[in-house]
């Protein structure tokens, strides 16, 4: 994590596999450091900017992600104003790059939602099925492990999992 300092600035961007394509990307700041991973904070009313979808969405809430060294998954908690939890969203992808300014990663697809009690519901299964021969057989291994691995997370309490508060909506995402 030599490459990050507190407070610093980052672009967060995840790719597409096999088309090298940019997907989306935002920026955050740097908010936690640990030996395992980097914290990154985005403030509400970020920007995120969906290039697939040719896109740009200012985020009516605040939320956190953790990219984790070597792990195929990240994410964290999504926040209101007030910082109560409103949900939990994670991506699986390949293991982040941490690079000078920037962290990216290919996005495989599923993403696990969790609401603040802790329940969690797995999405875009189908999505990965119809990619899965276009990925490495590795990637497609790790994924399918990485799913439960976030189930296991989200139990365990891990960092940086918040106590479970009450479950509510989920937050709308294009």
């Amino acid at each position: 994590m030599e490459h990050y300092q507190i407070g610093q600035t980052v672009r967060i961007e995840f790719w597409k596999y096999p088309a090298e394509k940019l997907h989306y990307w935002w920026e955050a700041q740097v908010y936690e450091l640990r030996e395992e991973g980097v914290l990154v904070y985005m403030p509400l009313g970020f920007t995120f900017h969906h290039v697939s979808k040719n896109r740009v969405l200012r985020v009516q809430h605040q939320a956190y992600v953790a990219f984790f060294v070597g792990r195929w998954y990240s994410g964290g908690p999504d926040l209101d104003a007030e910082g109560k939890v409103l949900e939990y969203y994670w991506n699986i992808q390949t293991p982040p790059r941490f690079e000078p300014g920037r962290i990216w990663q290919y996005d495989l697809e599923i993403d696990i939602k969790c609401r603040a009690d802790h329940r969690c519901q797995t999405f875009d299964l189908e999505e990965f099925a119809a990619k899965a021969p276009l990925y490495p057989t590795e990637w497609v291994e790790q994924a399918t492990r990485a799913v439960e691995q976030v189930q296991r997370h989200m139990r365990r309490r891990q960092w940086p999992v918040l106590p479970p508060g009450q479950g509510g909506a989920w937050l709308e995402r294009f």
